[in-house]
C-alpha cells in the first residue's frame, strides 16, 4: 500500500478502460426508461431459492437493484437499513470496525462473537458468512441487495430468527461491459472503482472482474496519540467471477474469488459519563475524569494512551479476508440440481482506549481468526401443480479468538498518602480460545397450487449443530512480575509468566499449554414454514404466514459468571400477514405486513466488572422471553413523469414477557422482565424521491433522500433490591443504587437520529457519468454504539458515527 496514488490509479483503471464497447449489465437502460415512464417496473428477487417477482411473493423483502444502491449512495451493508423498514444496525463498538450487529423486528443477538451468532443471516452468492466480524461489507459491483424479514430458518436456516441479507453481485453474461468510477471528498476522501465483463467464448464463457480502492482522513482527533480517529488508511476489496455455460448441455458452472483488506486507525469513541462515586473516579480523582465528557464543539475527539504492549500501543481496527466458490446448475429434464461450495477465511482485530480519557483505566485488544468450508445441495422442480425444492446443507468452521486488556492502570498514588508513586489495580490479562463447530441439515419446501389464483406453502428443515471451545486464559501477559493493589490496597504479585484463569488449574499453573478448559455441546432444532397466498387478477395480492427458527447455541469466550460459560439456542416462532398491490396504472404501488413474533431464550449480552478477580468482561445469557408485534409499510409513486418516489415506514412494539426475565439477587430473585428489549426501535421511516430529466446526449439525474430511527436501548439492567446498605461499602444504599442504575440506563440508549442524503449527477448517452454527493448534509450528530460500564466502574462511552461527508464522482460506463 506504499506505492503512489497515481500508480494504484492507473493499475486499476487499465483493465477496465481495455473493454470499452457495448451496454453494462443491469443499468439504467432504455428499457429500464420505457418502463418507469409507464409505471413501475418489475421487480424480480430469489427470497425463496427461487427466482419470482417480488409482488407475488409471500414474504415481507425489500429488494435494492443497483442503480437503487448508487442513487442513494448505500456502499455498505450497515447503510441497508436507511432504505429498508425494521431493519436496525449497531455497527462497530468494542469490536471490529467491520462487525455489525443487525436486527429485524427486535430480532437482535447484540454481542455476537467467535462462538456465538447473528440473528439476522448474511448471504453473498449463495454462500452463508458465518461470521459477523467480516459482515460490514463493502457492495462492490452488487446487482441486488434483499432484505427477507421474519423467519427464513426452512431455506436459509439457522441464525435467521430475524430474517436474512440475500446479496448478489453482478454476474458475467457474455456482453462486453463495463465501467469506471474515481470518487474525490472531504477529509481527504478518494476511492476508485471499476468492473468490466470479458466475454472469453462468446456467452458460453465469460470472465467478470470488479476491484476497488480507498482511503480518507479522520473523522476524529487523538489528543494523546497524535493521530486522527477513524482513519481509513486503506480499503481494498476485489473479485473475479467465470462463468461458463455451454451450448452443448444444460450446464452452467460459476467460480468466483474475492480478497478484502481493511485497514484504519480505530472507532471514533467518546466520554460521555462519570459517576463521582465510582471506581474510576475515585481511583483517578486528581484528573477529574468528567472534564473529558464530550462536548459538541469537540464532538469528534477521542483519546488513548500507551500502555506498554505493542498490541494496544496504536488504536486500529483491520480487516482481512477473502475466498472461493464454486456454483453447478444442472437441468434434468423438469428438475434442477444446484450445488453451492465455498471456502472462507478471515483474520479481524482491534484495539484502543475503552475510557475516552488520557488516563489509563481501561484499554484493549482483540484479534480473531476463522476459515469455514460449506456446501449445499439443492433439488427442484415441478410435478403437476406442486413446485418443490429439497436440500441439504453442511458446514464447518475453526478459529481463535484472543483479547488482551489493561485495566487500571499507572494510578497516582498521591491522594492516597504516597506521594509521586504509581500502581495498577488490576492485572493484565488475556482471554484466549480456539474453537470449533460443525452444522448439518436438511430441508424440504413446497408450493401446491390449489388454483391458478390460490397457493399454499409448507416446508421444514431439521438442524443438527455441534460446538466445541477451549480456553485459555489468565492474568499476568506482560512476560515481567506484576504487582497490583486490590480494592483494600492489598498488594498482589503475578509472576513473569503470568497465572491461568480457567479450568482446573485456574490458580495453580502459568499461562500456556497447560492452562486448559475444553468444553463441548450438541444441539438439534427444527425450523419450519406454513402459508397461503391469493393472486387476484389486477396486480394485488394477498398472503399470510407462519414459520419458526432457532438461533444457534453457544459459548462465551470470555470470563462469565459461574453457570454462564455457554447458553442455549433461541427459539422464535412468527405469524404474519400481508398485501401487496399495484394501482393507477401501475404508478402507485403500495406493500403492506403485519406480524407478531414469539422469542424464547432470548440471547442477550451483559457487561461486568468482577470484583473477585478484577477483570472486565461480557457475555451472552438466555436473557428471557420476547413479545413483538407491528407494522410495516413499503411504497412507490411515480407522480409525474420521470420521477419516483419511495417510502417505507415501520412500528415495533417489543417488551419481556413478565416474570421470564429473571436474576439473582443477593437474597431473592429480580424479576428484570420490565426492561427494554435491545435494538428494538419503536420506528425507523426512510423517504427517497429521484427526478430523471432527460435532454439531447443524456439525463440529469437528482436523488434526496431521508432515514429516520428512533431511540434504541442496547442493554438494560435492574438494580438489587433485595437488600439495604452494603456493610462493605456505605455508599451503596438502596436509594444510591436506584440513581445509579438510572444513570446506567440513560447511558444505554442511542437516541434516535435522521440522516439526509443527496446526489446530483449527469449521465451522457457516451457513458460519460458526473455526480456530486453528500451524506448527512444536516451534520447529525449520532451514535452508531456504546460500552457501559457505569454500574461496575463508574464510565460510560459511545462511538461516534460519520459527520457530514461531500465530494464529487467521475465515470465512464460502456
Amino acid at each position: 500500500m506504499k506505492v503512489s496514488w497515481l500508480w494504484r490509479s492507473a493499475a486499476l483503471v487499465s483493465p477496465c478502460l481495455m473493454a470499452a464497447t457495448g451496454a453494462i449489465a443491469q443499468d439504467t437502460s432504455a428499457q429500464e426508461e420505457t418502463a418507469v415512464q409507464q409505471g413501475l417496473r418489475d421487480i424480480v428477487v430469489t427470497a425463496r431459492k427461487t427466482t419470482e417477482n417480488l409482488q407475488t411473493t409471500p414474504v415481507a423483502v425489500t429488494a435494492l437493484d443497483n442503480v437503487a444502491l448508487e442513487q442513494r449512495q448505500i456502499a455498505s451493508v450497515n447503510q441497508i437499513a436507511e432504505a429498508t423498514p425494521s431493519l436496525s444496525v449497531q455497527s462497530g463498538g468494542t469490536g471490529n470496525a467491520a462487525l455489525i450487529y443487525l436486527a429485524i423486528r427486535g430480532n437482535a443477538q447484540n454481542s455476537p462473537n467467535s462462538a456465538s451468532d447473528s440473528a439476522v443471516g448474511i448471504y453473498v452468492d449463495g454462500v452463508y458468512y458465518g461470521r459477523p466480524m467480516v459482515g460490514n461489507l463493502g457492495l462492490l459491483d452488487l446487482a441486488t441487495a434483499e432484505v427477507l424479514r421474519g423467519t427464513q430458518g426452512t431455506l436459509f436456516g439457522r441464525n435467521t430468527t430475524g430474517g436474512a441479507l440475500n446479496l448478489t453481485t453482478v454476474q458475467p453474461d457474455g456482453e462486453l461491459s463495463g465501467y469506471v468510477r474515481a470518487s474525490l471528498g472531504n477529509y481527504k476522501f478518494r476511492s476508485i472503482e471499476g468492473a468490466a465483463t470479458l466475454p472469453i467464448q462468446g456467452d458460453q464463457l465469460s470472465l467478470r472482474v470488479a476491484a476497488r480502492y480507498g482511503e480518507r482522513d479522520g473523522f476524529g482527533k487523538n489528543s494523546v496519540r497524535g493521530v486522527r480517529a477513524a482513519k481509513l488508511d486503506h480499503d481494498f476489496t476485489a473479485r473475479a467471477t467465470l462463468k461458463w455455460e455451454p451450448d452443448a448441455m444444460p450446464l452452467t458452472v460459476t467460480i468466483g474469488a474475492d480478497i478484502m483488506r481493511v485497514k484504519d486507525t480505530y472507532n471514533n469513541f467518546a466520554l460521555v459519563g462519570v459517576d463521582p462515586t465510582g471506581a474510576a473516579a475515585n481511583l483517578y480523582g486528581a484528573a477529574n475524569l468528567a472534564q473529558y465528557i464530550g462536548k459538541n464543539s469537540d464532538f469528534y475527539r477521542t483519546y488513548g494512551n500507551p500502555h506498554g504492549n505493542p498490541n494496544v500501543e496504536d488504536p486500529q481496527n483491520y480487516n482481512r479476508g477473502g475466498g472461493i466458490y464454486g456454483t453447478i446448475n444442472y437441468q434434468f429434464g423438469d428438475v434442477a440440481l444446484k450445488s453451492i461450495t465455498a471456502y472462507r477465511e478471515s483474520k479481524t482485530g482491534d484495539g484502543s482506549d475503552l475510557d475516552g480519557t488520557p488516563y489509563d483505566a481501561f484499554a484493549y485488544a482483540s484479534d480473531y481468526t476463522q476459515n469455514q468450508f460449506s456446501e449445499e445441495l439443492q433439488l427442484s422442480g415441478t410435478s403437476g401443480k406442486l413446485d418443490w425444492i429439497v436440500g441439504a446443507f453442511y458446514f464447518k468452521e475453526k478459529g481463535t479468538e484472543s483479547s488482551e486488556s489493561f485495566t487500571f492502570q499507572n494510578v497516582d498514588l498521591t491522594p492516597f498518602g504516597m506521594p509521586g508513586a504509581t500502581a495498577n489495580f488490576a492485572p493484565s490479562a488475556r482471554d484466549f480460545s480456539d474453537f470449533r463447530s460443525t452444522s448439518k441439515a436438511v430441508f424440504a419446501q413446497g408450493n401446491y397450487h390449489v388454483t391458478d389464483a390460490l397457493r399454499v406453502t409448507a416446508g421444514l428443515r431439521y438442524t443438527w449443530d455441534k460446538r466445541s471451545i477451549n480456553r485459555h486464559g489468565g492474568s499476568g501477559i506482560t512476560g515481567a512480575p506484576e504487582t497490583f493493589f486490590d480494592p483494600s490496597f492489598t498488594p498482589i504479585t503475578l509472576p513473569a509468566g503470568g497465572v491461568c484463569g480457567v479450568g482446573p488449574n485456574a490458580g495453580m499453573v502459568p499461562l500456556g499449554p497447560d492452562c486448559n478448559n475444553p468444553v463441548g455441546r450438541s444441539f438439534k432444532y427444527p425450523a419450519w414454514t406454513l402459508g397461503v397466498d391469493y393472486e387476484f387478477g389486477d396486480n394485488k395480492f394477498v398472503y399470510a404466514k407462519t414459520g419458526g427458527a432457532a438461533m444457534a447455541g453457544g459459548f462465551n469466550t470470555r470470563p462469565t459468571l459461574p453457570g454462564f460459560d455457554s447458553y442455549l439456542p433461541e427459539k422464535v416462532k412468527d405469524a404474519e400477514v400481508g398485501f401487496k398491490g399495484d394501482f393507477l396504472d401501475r404508478r402507485v404501488r403500495t406493500n403492506l405486513a403485519g406480524f407478531y413474533v414469539w422469542r424464547n431464550g432470548a440471547q442477550n449480552i451483559v457487561n461486568i466488572f468482577d470484583s473477585a478477580t478484577q477483570r472486565i468482561s461480557q457475555f451472552a445469557q438466555n436473557a428471557g422471553d420476547v413479545r413483538s408485534y407491528g407494522f410495516e409499510f413499503e411504497g412507490t409513486v411515480l407522480p409525474w413523469e420521470n420521477m419516483e418516489i419511495t417510502t417505507a415506514v415501520s412500528r415495533l412494539w417489543s417488551k419481556y414477557k413478565a416474570g421470564s426475565f429473571l436474576g439473582v439477587g443477593r437474597n431473592g430473585i429480580i424479576d428484570r422482565s420490565g426492561e427494554a428489549v435491545p435494538q428494538a426501535p419503536k420506528w425507523t421511516f426512510n423517504i427517497a424521491g429521484t427526478q430523471k430529466i432527460p435532454f439531447t446526449g443524456g439525463t440529469v439525474i437528482a436523488n434526496l433522500s431521508y432515514a429516520y430511527t428512533s431511540s434504541r436501548n442496547m442493554g438494560q439492567d435492574t438494580p438489587d433490591l433485595t437488600y439495604g446498605t452494603d456493610p462493605l461499602n456505605p455508599l451503596d444504599t438502596q436509594a444510591h443504587r436506584i440513581e445509579i442504575y438510572k444513570a446506567y440506563n440513560r447511558f444505554a440508549t442511542l437516541k434516535g437520529y435522521g440522516l439526509v442524503n443527496g446526489r446530483l449527477g449527469v449521465e451522457l448517452d457516451n457513458g460519460l457519468e458526473i455526480s456530486i454527493w453528500a451524506k448527512n448534509l444536516t451534520k447529525s450528530h449520532y451514535y452508531s454504539s456504546l460500552f457501559n460500564l457505569y454500574t461496575a466502574v463508574g464510565l460510560a462511552g459511545r462511538y461516534q458515527a460519520a459527520p457530514r461527508t461531500f465530494g464529487g464522482t467521475v465515470g465512464f460506463k460502456w
